[in-house]
C-alpha cells in the first residue's frame, strides 16, 4: 500500500499498485542547464474502470555541479535506478549525495538502492525516524531540522512546517532561483489537497506561506507531482487551497 495518492483521483483509484510497478522510463527534462527533472510513474488500479489504470508521475531533481550530481528526492521506483544511474553515468559525472524532502516511498523509492551501493543519503531526524517507523532503512546522514546546507551557495534545505507530511522539506537553489517544493506544493493544474493520511492540514498553508516568505524571488517551483509552475504561483495556489478546507 502506498502512502500517496493524486486528490483529483482518488475517488476513482485504488492505493494498491499493479504487479509491476515500472511501466514506462523515467524521463529527464532540461529545467536550466544545470538542473534536470527526473519523472518516473506508477500504474493504480482505477475501481471506477479496471481495465483502464490510472498512471501518476512523480518528480526529482538532479542538479550538476561541474563534474558532480546531487540527486533531490529519487524516482518512485527501485527499478528505476539503474537507468537513473546510467543517465548520470553516460555524462561522466559522479552522484555525491542524494537528499530526500519527506519519508513517503514516491520521494524515497530508490534509498535501499543508494545504501546498498554505497551512496551518501540524506534526510532530517525527523525523515529517518518516519522511514524507520514506516519498516525501511534510515538515510546515512542526518540534516538539522530546520535549516541545512547540502552544497555551500548552491542547495539549501529548509523545512517550513508540517502540511502533506510532518516532515515535509523544500530544497531551494539561489543562483537559479529554482524551489523544489516537493509534496508540500499542489500542482497548478490539481484543484485538490491529495492524499491527507500523514497531513496536517491544520498547519498546511502556514507552511506554505512559510516558503513564499523565505523565497518571494522564485522564478520556478517543482512541486511533487504534476507540471513546473512559474514564479511564485504553485505556492500561492497550494496556500488558497489548503486555506479552503
Amino acid at each position: 500500500m502506498f502512502k500517496f495518492i493524486t486528490g483529483i483521483v482518488a475517488a476513482f483509484v485504488s492505493f494498491n499498485t499493479l504487479s509491476a510497478p515500472v511501466i514506462k522510463p523515467l524521463q529527464f527534462e532540461e529545467v536550466t542547464t544545470n538542473i534536470f527533472l527526473v519523472k518516473s510513474f506508477r500504474e493504480f488500479k482505477n475501481l471506477k474502470s479496471p481495465d483502464n489504470p490510472i498512471v501518476i508521475d512523480a518528480n526529482s531533481l538532479i542538479y550538476i555541479d561541474g563534474k558532480d550530481a546531487y540527486l533531490i528526492d529519487t524516482p518512485w521506483n527501485a527499478e528505476n535506478m539503474p537507468q537513473l544511474m546510467t543517465w548520470i553515468e553516460n555524462r561522466d559525472l559522479t552522484l555525491k549525495k542524494t537528499v530526500f524532502t519527506h519519508f513517503h516511498e514516491d520521494q524515497t523509492g530508490g534509498l535501499e538502492y543508494l545504501q546498498e551501493h554505497g551512496f551518501d543519503t540524506y534526510a532530517t531526524k525527523l525523515t529517518n525516524t518516519l522511514l524507520v517507523n514506516d519498516n525501511k532503512k534510515a538515510a546515512n546522514h542526518e540534516l538539522d531540522a530546520q535549516e541545512s546546507v547540502l552544497l555551500d551557495n548552491k542547495i539549501e534545505v529548509f523545512y517550513p512546517g508540517p502540511g502533506h507530511s510532518k516532515d515535509n522539506s523544500v530544497v531551494w537553489f539561489p543562483k537559479e532561483k529554482v524551489l523544489l517544493g516537493g509534496c508540500l506544493m499542489r500542482a497548478n493544474e490539481v484543484n485538490t489537497i491529495g492524499w491527507t493520511g500523514d497531513a496536517d492540514l491544520a498547519q498546511w498553508a502556514q507552511s506554505a506561506k512559510n516558503v513564499l516568505i523565505k523565497y518571494p524571488e522564485t522564478k520556478l517551483v517543482i512541486p511533487g507531482h504534476g507540471d513546473i509552475g512559474k514564479g511564485t504561483s504553485v505556492i500561492s495556489h497550494t496556500v488558497n487551497i489548503a486555506e479552503s478546507l
